[in-house]
């Protein structure tokens, strides 16, 4: 069993394989310790691996159930040879005693495809966490800390390409349109955040969704945000009813630098870094006095840990820290 090549598996590719198939019906601990060794090389297809295993683990709970050869030859004889009937009577029973227990199974395997088909695989990060999630078209999508993203279990068989997110994340999409003037419904690629719908065919982007406010960076490509085609280089920024469009040059803090977990501030805000120091690390901030809110900052803060932009902050509004729990005081000395 070679075992470089499940590296280039996908989902179909995982449900055709002999070997997994087997490994899924027996349950051999021989196999199961051949497969740990090849999980253990971290593979980028492991979400494609697991979600095959179970999805097969569901088709082979539920089995088909045959006669015994003994009952099947006995109930042909009774109805070829015309006997009594009492005992026409019993084997009538027996058969829809069986028909019962197939319809049992096949009602097993039914609500097994439709658990399938409706049910939702959610990917969340905690404070300070990163990650990158890896979708089922290989399309890349990093999760800011204290994000959120959802996305329907049968990626493949739906037809569609639909995810949606709760906080922050940099979307890599791949690319599955090559006729610009004809794009069928599979390749086209679509981020929900709020009540906000991106439409993309091929490209990276960003998407906040904090605090009421949908905010999209094209970095490349072109994606459709409430009718409005951006360009690599253009940003919206929606709240309700207003939509406003901002070049990604003009912005206060690039929108993919928490990527590098790190804020480069250009003019921003006391408010803005304490708001991103809260997303990130789950603390609220009050500061004594409102007005220093205001204050802009230049500079690159750190997101490695959670004192470093805290600190730096309490040295520029010359403040003491006070922790109480989730809640962080900055007083003025």
């Amino acid at each position: 069993m070679t075992l470089e090549k499940y590296d280039r598996y996908s989902f179909e590719d995982f449900l055709e394989d002999d070997d997994l198939r087997a490994f899924v019906r027996s349950g051999e601990p021989a196999a199961a310790a051949v497969w740990a060794v090849w999980l253990r090389t971290d593979p980028s297809n492991r979400q494609a691996y697991a979600e095959a295993v179970e999805y097969l683990g569901v088709l082979y709970s539920a089995r088909r159930i045959e006669p015994s050869p003994a009952f099947s030859r006995n109930l042909w004889e009774n109805i070829g040879t015309g006997i009594a009937h009492a005992e026409r009577r019993r084997a009538k029973v027996r058969v829809l005693r069986l028909s019962g227990w197939v319809a049992a199974a096949s009602l097993v395997l039914a609500l097994s495809g439709l658990w399938y088909w409706q049910s939702i695989i959610t990917v969340r990060t905690g404070n300070a966490e990163w990650r990158t999630v890896v979708l089922p078209d290989q399309s890349e999508v990093t999760l800011n800390a204290n994000s959120s993203l959802s996305y329907h279990r049968a990626w493949r068989w739906r037809g569609d390409r639909v995810v949606r997110l709760e906080g922050e994340a940099l979307f890599k999409v791949r690319h599955l349109n090559r006729d610009t003037t004809t794009i069928k419904p599979g390749e086209r690629f679509t981020a929900i955040a709020g009540d906000v719908s991106v439409e993309v065919l091929g490209t990276t982007f960003t998407i906040r969704e904090r605090r009421g406010r949908v905010s999209v960076a094209l970095l490349e490509g072109s994606v459709r945000v409430r009718g409005l085609v951006l360009h690599p280089g253009e940003s919206v920024d929606i709240k309700g009813d207003r939509t406003r469009v901002v070049a990604v040059a003009g912005l206060d803090n690039p929108p993919q630098a928490w990527t590098a977990h790190k804020m480069v501030a250009s003019g921003m805000t006391v408010q803005e870094i304490m708001e991103e120091y809260e997303d990130t690390y789950g603390y609220h901030i009050v500061l004594d006095n409102p007005a220093l809110a205001a204050k802009r900052i230049d500079g690159t803060l750190s997101l490695d840990t959670e004192d470093n932009v805290l600190y730096m902050l309490a040295n520029i509004l010359n403040c003491n820290i006070d922790k109480q729990g989730k809640v962080i005081y900055l007083r003025s000395k």
